[in-house]
């Protein structure tokens, strides 16, 4: 029974596509203070399929952290824009400092840039190579009392469909599961360099 299951594993594993996380353009090393000052978090800018799941993650995120330090601009009355531009400029981050009295401001964006997999693909691996998801998503804090960028973290998520001989049926992240593992790994570069 033993020898079955890791034949199936064997099996499943030899046709998954892993994904690969790395970060780019790392030039901010530092994390941030969570000890001090109220958050509030933009409407992240992404596709409306992805928007609900990525704010869920991200508030669940942050209310850990900070608790009722911590809002978004669907809960709070502030004067802010509708939509922000990603990234803001000194003038915008004054303009958003008046119109909440918030100390931080967060913002996100998610695209999927390449969507050539689907979670499962049964097609002949003669017609199905070399195909890619690829997304990005970039998550910056900005101190708005100083209107300075104090946080500016961009991950990139890719799976690859590589030449198999064998297998005609492979497993691939999806382009939005790929989307939320980005925005876990910059959480799990939050924590590590973060004072809490």
């Amino acid at each position: 029974m033993k020898v079955i299951k890791l034949f199936i594993l064997i099996v499943l594993f030899s046709a998954c596509n892993l994904p690969k996380y790395y970060f780019k353009d790392d030039y901010i090393t530092t994390g941030v203070n969570f000890s001090e000052g109220n958050w509030l978090l933009d409407r992240i800018q992404t596709s409306k399929e992805n928007e609900d799941e990525l704010t869920y993650m991200t508030t669940n995120y942050f209310e850990k952290k900070l608790d009722h330090r911590f809002n978004t601009i669907f809960n709070e009355k502030v004067l802010i824009a509708q939509k922000n531009n990603f990234s803001l400029n000194k003038e915008q981050l004054k303009q958003i400092k008046i119109g909440t009295n918030y100390d931080f401001f967060i913002q996100i964006k998610a695209e999927i840039l390449e969507n050539e997999l689907g979670s499962i693909d049964a097609t002949p691996s003669k017609f199905n190579n070399n195909l890619t998801n690829e997304v990005s998503l970039q998550l910056i804090i900005y101190d708005l009392n100083t209107q300075e960028i104090i946080y500016n973290k961009q991950a990139i998520g890719v799976t690859e469909n590589i030449e198999k001989k064998s297998n005609n049926i492979t497993l691939s992240k999806s382009s939005q599961k790929l989307l939320y593992g980005c925005l876990k790994k910059i959480f799990k570069d939050l924590d590590k360099k973060s004072i809490k």
